[in-house]
């Protein structure tokens, strides 16, 4: 079963799972809203409840500490072992309703019968990766969170839904978009996932580097042209000297 909760995702103040850990000069990491408990109102710095050693608030305040991102993630996979673990899980994240019996890892979603049924029909979901809660609870805790996907290859979270990612690219309006985009504020648009959109991206600028060296060869022949031209037309203007120089030295 992988239900515990090892003991260094655990803020040493609250004692509770860390939320937005952030880091002390120290090296010793809190949560940001405990780090804002400790700091004392119109002063410059804050002391380490473990170590007593000061650590100088940003200029911009307490939420400019660096965040723990190892920390973060490792709290943020407790979260979801916990979530797809339980026996008591919360209800559908699709639709508020139905008690979950699947987890899609990309979409980061407890999925009931009914929305799993229509997640793994849709084109665009199917090849999500996504498994049973049945199976998740007779796994151990290091085969499921291998299942789980690390913070290097999730997507950014929506800024309308912070409950989903931005796993589609909305073509119409050229943004990246989360599932509840698609069939609320873009409901008709032509998307495709991400991911597909960033190779084509990539194809993209890869095939605009291929024809940048020709470019620049054609920029060199045009700064070369540029640069003989420049030598005759000053030849022709110290000839034109020459021969008012003579005209003037026969006047005299």
């Amino acid at each position: 079963m992988a239900t515990n909760t090892t003991q260094y995702n655990i803020c040493q103040y609250c004692d509770n799972i860390y939320q937005d850990p952030r880091i002390l000069s120290c090296l010793h990491s809190y949560c940001l809203q405990c780090i804002t408990k400790l700091h004392v109102e119109g002063t410059t710095s804050i002391t380490c409840p473990t170590c007593n050693q000061s650590t100088t608030i940003p200029d911009e305040g307490v939420s400019s500490l660096p965040r723990n991102v190892r920390l973060s993630e490792e709290t943020k996979q407790d979260k979801i072992l916990r979530k797809v673990t339980s026996t008591s899980p919360p209800p559908c994240d699709s639709c508020d309703e139905n008690s979950p019996i699947a987890y899609c890892t990309e979409c980061d979603n407890l999925l009931c019968n009914k929305c799993w049924e229509y997640h793994q029909g849709l084109k665009l979901l199917r090849s999500h990766s996504s498994f049973t809660l049945k199976k998740a609870q007779n796994m151990s805790r290091d085969k499921l969170i291998k299942m789980l996907p690390s913070s290097s290859s999730t997507s950014p979270i929506c800024h309308d839904h912070d409950d989903h990612k931005l796993s589609f690219y909305c073509q119409q309006c050229t943004i990246p978009v989360c599932v509840k985009c698609t069939i609320i504020s873009h409901k008709g648009h032509p998307v495709d996932e991400v991911s597909k959109q960033i190779v084509q991206n990539k194809e993209e600028i890869q095939q605009g580097l291929e024809g940048f060296p020709v470019s620049q060869e054609h920029l060199k022949e045009v700064m070369t042209a540029g640069e003989e031209m420049k030598k005759k037309i000053k030849a022709r203007k110290n000839e034109v000297d020459t021969i008012i120089r003579q005209a003037f030295a026969k006047l005299q």
